[in-house]
């Protein structure tokens, strides 16, 4: 149990060796506080749940407490709680505990005092009070801890009865006075404080102002509680109306100060000042002048900073730069009226690598306050006390800027309601008590426009508003860096804002250009990246390398080289910095100047290691990226040449790998360009199979431009090495994506060369298979099916060579849509037969909703809609939540078989779920088709109503949707589109297609 130690006297806190120890939730704390205050003695099962909840446990409060132990075990290791029979025993070392350590100081104090030695009993009581940080058990619920928080807290004042009187005995000084005087104040109807004031004041010589404390208590007593002074204050009253000699504190005798004592933490009364007069310190820096946005923050602090009844702190966290404390000096300005007693601030300097030491800290404020050098106490923990007693029934608000960790704050902190503390920190200090933290971030757009406005002026602004926009976007809208281009533009009134625009190009030089006079973004970057710790300051440097909008934890991990407990650990550890940011659900990214900081930096008084080069951090995230597609795609990773086994599926995960997958194209797309634009790839095939596989698994619109220029890239890459098998790989993606945006000749040009690569070099046979597939699926787009049965003929016949099962049955389908677009339908309805009787066998339950599907479209064609209805249904009831494409395409052809039987709301109601499906899908086309389904069927509703209100409403609907459908069709040359324009009318001018190559196409 060596070097583990806690404190219950405030916040729970626990520390090993020093380090402090993350206890978790505040119910779990609740339960290692009522282990703690039995320390080694059993406490049942029955009791904790009794602690924690009282008479309202939750359903299994046995299994959450073992949950609770089993957490802390992993925090405490060996010395954590042991489950004996019925219970639990936490064994500790005396001393381990702070309600241990006062007990033992409350002995020695007794000890003491009995001796006579009152000085050094006082002193040692003052150690005691020390060890109180605010409300005991700050913040933990449950019975228990309210039990124990009133016990405690009571128990705080009656050691300080005991200080108090020991001081007293000792020989009073004006200190003991003046903190007597508050705490009479404080505990007003507690009237032994009010009899040791009056001895206090009677023994330095001040016998009237004894008495008057004496008619204030008595007033007091009968107005707030209708009773006289108690015995004891009437019997003082008497002793000291006599001058009772006895009353006079006895001279200090040789045993009660020993040469040989210890020095005391309070120094004699001969060598303490009294307190001085009130000061009213002032000390908050000047507003700014051009202080821009951050409202909503504003009133959020002041909301926290006024609230009644507490002692708030609320914090403000951010990357340098980010303008904390302006906002914190604003606020501060802001609440001047609202504490008269004065305002105190102090740089801590926690970010420069030269933080305030506590002890200076409050030295500097009490200095503030009035008190000479020779006044202060020597120790941390007395100097605290000796803060507090003097902000004690005072209004005053404490501004601690740059504070470098919880550590430096809480000795800085007032004891009573009435004061309010705001930090700034790049760390989140959510540790503190009563502690409300405010996470600034960048400014939105308008905010950074509006700081560049307010330098240089509305009419500068205005004639340059859209390159204006550019350079706040390029400063990342970081308050600091918009700051500095502004006063860089406000001294050179010639300069035009297009002129340092250009010199904003590049990262590097974005940087360089930052920084004016004092002000650098570079510097705020540096002094927190000083901060770091080696492990910390190489995942930062790491996790920069991958030019992707963010990171999921178990990307870190592969960027890191490192477990992904230990990779997220480190992550986070940045984020409580302030140097990473996070983005929901479970993303890492930085701020964009922040990243280019990054990317400059070396490490310190080494050579890189070989691990950590740009090549080899890409290559473990390509390699990570690539074996969760293999999961998510399953036995469908065989289509692309993936190297899928059972055992990828089991480890991987599919559905977490798809669900994150579908929405990191961007991430994706520039992964892999970036990877295949290395001088030299290491491993440019598992780069070619990750991006095919992801177009597989993906298949949405949004993706078509990122993973369009990811494989521009990679073609170009895959040639200038020589790599067939990843050219055709390139040339597949490009040629899936151009269909899905309609770039139909580009699209075949890069299919029919695919095809042909695979022939001429013998490639892999799942590629020439897909290379088949990808241009049937083309032809039958394009109004040519009896190529397209050609084309998917030959893939199944690829499949079959290769006794690939799955894909066979999942061709079949492809096969079936090209046979009823050449209107046999007889033959369409045996292949999917065919494909079914395959589902079944692999019990494939994706393949069979697909399958049904076919089969509902086919019976729509030939007129049999009610079995149509209960084949897309069934469909429908197959398919997956996330598989949105699917559900939107099956939704429309429900929709069209609803039309057809004319149950028109059902079908109004199918095509609006389509839209809104295919809209979260981001599939253009899809969308296109479903509002044109919309429309079809609102203008059904319309015939149907005939004229009137309702009728016209809907008219007027299917006319909007229609149109809309119209301009998303047309934009991409979708032969759809031309049956709208019949409907919409001549009135409506004509779409020019988008152009047929798009700009990631390869000339």
């Amino acid at each position: 149990m060596g070097g583990l130690r806690f404190t219950v006297l405030g916040p729970l806190w626990g520390w090993r060796d020093g380090g402090e120890l993350v206890l978790g939730s505040p119910q779990q704390r609740s339960l290692l506080l009522a282990l703690l205050l039995r320390a080694n003695h059993p406490v049942s099962t029955g009791q904790l749940v009794d602690d924690l909840w009282g008479d309202d446990p939750p359903a299994k409060p046995s299994a959450v407490i073992r949950t609770y132990v089993h957490r802390l075990r992993r925090v405490l290791g060996p010395a954590a709680p042991t489950t004996l029979s019925g219970g639990y025993l936490f064994a500790l070392d005396a001393g381990g505990l702070d309600t241990h350590r006062v007990e033992e100081l409350l002995g020695e104090a007794r000890g003491l005092r009995a001796g006579g030695q009152h000085a050094r009993a006082a002193a040692v009581l003052r150690s005691a009070l020390a060890l109180w940080q605010g409300e005991p058990m700050t913040g933990l619920p449950g019975p228990y801890a309210e039990r124990q928080r009133g016990e405690w807290a009571e128990r705080r004042v009656t050691v300080l009865e005991s200080c108090l009187e020991a001081e007293v005995e000792a020989g009073p000084s004006g200190e003991a006075v003046a903190e007597l005087a508050a705490v009479v104040a404080e505990y007003p109807l507690r009237e032994r404080f009010s009899e040791l004031l009056m001895l206090a004041l009677y023994r330095t010589g001040r016998q009237a102002e004894a008495l008057g404390v004496y008619r204030a208590a008595d007033r007091r007593l009968r107005a707030q509680l209708g009773v006289s002074a108690g015995p004891g204050l009437r019997e003082l009253q008497r002793r000291i109306l006599v001058a009772d000699a006895a009353l006079v504190a006895p001279a200090p005798t040789s045993a009660s100060t020993p040469a040989s004592a210890p020095t005391t933490a309070r120094p004699a009364a001969a060598a303490r000042a009294p307190y001085p007069p009130a000061v009213r310190p002032t000390q908050v820096p000047a507003d700014l002048a051009d202080f821009t946005g951050r409202e909503a923050q504003t009133e959020a602090l002041r909301a926290v900073l006024l609230s009644p009844g507490t002692m708030p702190v609320a914090t403000v966290s951010g990357l340098g730069g980010v303008g904390k404390t302006a906002l914190a000096v604003h606020v501060a300005h802001t609440l001047a009226a609202d504490f008269p007693d004065g305002q105190l601030y102090l740089d801590l300097h926690g970010a420069d690598g030269r933080p305030t030491r506590p002890e200076e800290a409050v030295g500097a404020f009490l200095r503030s306050l009035g008190v000479p050098a020779e006044g202060l106490a020597p120790g941390l923990a007395e100097r605290s006390a000796q803060f507090r007693s003097l902000l004690s029934g005072r209004r005053v608000l404490v501004v601690l800027d740059n504070a470098r960790d919880a550590e430096q704050i809480r000795p800085l902190l007032p004891g009573r309601a009435g004061c309010a503390v705001l930090v700034t920190s790049r760390a989140r200090l959510g540790s503190l008590p009563n502690a409300h933290v405010v996470e600034l971030t960048a400014f939105a757009p308008q905010e950074a426009l509006g700081l560049l406005e307010r330098v240089v002026g509305g009419q500068r602004l205005r004639a340059e508003a859209d390159t204006a926009g550019e350079l706040v976007r390029l400063c990342g809208h970081l308050p600091l860096a918009v700051r500095i281009l502004a006063a860089r533009l406000a001294c050179r009134p010639g300069w035009s804002m297009a002129r340092l625009l250009d010199k904003l190009a590049g990262d590097r030089r974005r940087l360089d250009v930052l920084r004016a006079g004092d002000l650098a973004v570079e510097s705020a970057f540096r002094f927190g990246y000083d901060q770091l710790t080696p492990e910390q300051a190489r995942a930062f440097r790491l996790l920069a390398v991958p030019e992707v909008p963010d990171l999921s934890p178990g990307a870190v991990a592969a960027v890191l080289g490192l477990p992904e407990q230990e990779a997220e650990e480190l992550a986070e550890s940045l984020v409580d910095c302030s140097m990473l940011e996070t983005a929901p659900p479970d993303r890492y990214r930085y701020h964009d100047l922040l990243r280019a900081f990054a990317l400059q930096l070396a490490p310190e008084g080494e050579a890189e290691a070989e691990g950590d080069r740009p090549a080899a951090v890409l290559t473990r995230l390509v390699a990570r990226h690539h074996g969760e597609t293999v999961a998510a795609l399953g036995p469908a990773a065989a289509r692309a040449a993936l190297p899928f086994t059972g055992a990828a599926a089991r480890s991987g995960g599919c559905g977490t790998a798809a669900a994150h997958g579908r929405g990191d194209y961007r991430g994706i797309g520039a992964l892999v360009g970036q990877y295949a634009a290395l001088p030299e790839p290491p491993r440019l095939d598992l780069a070619a199979e990750l991006l095919l596989g992801y177009v597989l698994l993906c298949e949405t619109g949004q993706a078509a431009r990122p993973l369009g220029h990811a494989a521009k890239v990679l073609l170009h890459a895959a040639v200038r090495a020589g790599d067939r098998t990843g050219e055709v790989r390139a040339r597949l993606v490009l040629g899936r994506l151009l269909t899905e945006v309609g770039s139909e000749p580009a699209a075949l040009a890069e299919l029919f060369r695919a095809r042909d690569l695979c022939t001429a070099h013998d490639l892999p046979g799942p590629l020439l298979a897909l290379a088949h597939a990808s241009l049937a699926a083309l032809f039958a787009q394009v109004g040519r099916p009896g190529d397209a049965v050609d084309g998917f003929t030959a893939a199944i016949s690829v499949w079959e060579r290769l006794g690939d099962r799955r894909s066979v049955a999942a061709e079949l389908l492809d096969l079936a849509g090209a046979f009823t677009g050449l209107g046999r339908s007889e033959a369409a309805v045996r292949v999917v037969d065919q494909s079914l009787l395959i589902c079944h066998e692999l019990a494939d339950h994706e393949l069979q909703a697909l399958a049904l599907d076919s089969l509902g479209t086919i019976a729509h064609d030939r007129g049999e809609y009610e079995q149509a209805l209960r084949h897309h249904r069934n469909a429908l009831a197959l398919l997956r939540p996330d598989d949105r494409r699917r559900t939107g395409r099956t939704l429309l052809r429900l929709a069209e078989s609803l039309r057809a039987v004319g149950r028109g709301e059902e079908a109004v109601a199918a095509a609006g779920r389509a839209v809104e499906v295919l809209t979260l899908d981001g599939d253009r086309r899809g969308r296109g088709l479903a509002l044109a389904a919309l429309g079809d069927a609102l203008a059904d509703r319309a015939a149907a109503e005939g004229t009137g209100d309702a009728g016209d409403a809907a008219g007027e609907a299917a006319r909007a949707h229609r149109s809309e459908a119209y301009d998303i069709l047309a934009s991409i040359g979708s032969p759809e589109a031309a049956r709208l324009r019949e409907l919409i009318g001549p009135a409506r001018p004509a779409v020019r297609p988008r152009r047929q190559w798009p700009s990631w196409l390869p000339a």
